[in-house]
């Protein structure tokens, strides 16, 4: 179990570092302020100024590190993706910033489901045991009752959706289901 979290880190740091390389090697071009996750809109506003400059001239370096940056958040749910999808409208346009940032959260999310299926499951059952079963339950119940099988979209339509909580339903219920 404690490799498994381990292995997760150290998934987490090689993402990280990546994502920091990326940014610097944009920073060193660009010669302006460190980039870094916006925090508010202030700052959205001014890092989109810094972007759109830069993503005029190089296209396709902008378009890596903001897709880069978007499953990075998105892969280890961290909270911010809804200002990366105000950045996405404001650098890109608004129908690709809607298309790219739909196709990103999908990606991102089953990349967190898989992560969280692959490394995060025995530490959450060690770790909350009571917690799963209730979780279990709970959204087993439903499955094998005759309601289930009248309106399956109603119960299914959380694994399709990747949003918020589906993303955390997505999740769990990969752990339920195994457990």
């Amino acid at each position: 179990m404690w490799r498994r979290l381990a292995a997760l880190l150290l998934v987490f740091a090689a993402a990280t570092a990546a994502l920091w390389l990326l940014s610097a090697r944009l920073s060193a071009r660009s010669a302006r302020r460190p980039l870094r996750f916006p925090s508010d809109l202030e700052e959205l506003r001014e890092l989109a100024e810094a972007l759109r400059d830069y993503e005029r001239e190089h296209r396709g370096a902008a378009l890596a590190l903001f897709c880069a940056a978007y499953l990075y958040k998105q892969s280890f749910a961290i909270p911010g993706s809804s200002l990366l999808n105000v950045l996405a409208g404001a650098l890109f346009g608004p129908w690709t910033g809607l298309v790219l940032c739909s196709a990103l959260t999908s990606l991102g999310a089953t990349c967190c489901y898989l992560l969280s299926g692959a490394f995060g499951k025995r530490f959450v059952v060690y770790c909350f045991p009571d917690k799963v079963a209730l979780l279990q339950g709970k959204v087993l119940h439903p499955i094998t009752s005759s309601a289930y099988r009248r309106e399956p979209f109603c119960h299914k339509s959380t694994l399709w959706m990747p949003f918020s909580p589906g993303t955390h339903c997505s999740n769990c219920l990969r752990w339920l289901w195994q457990h």
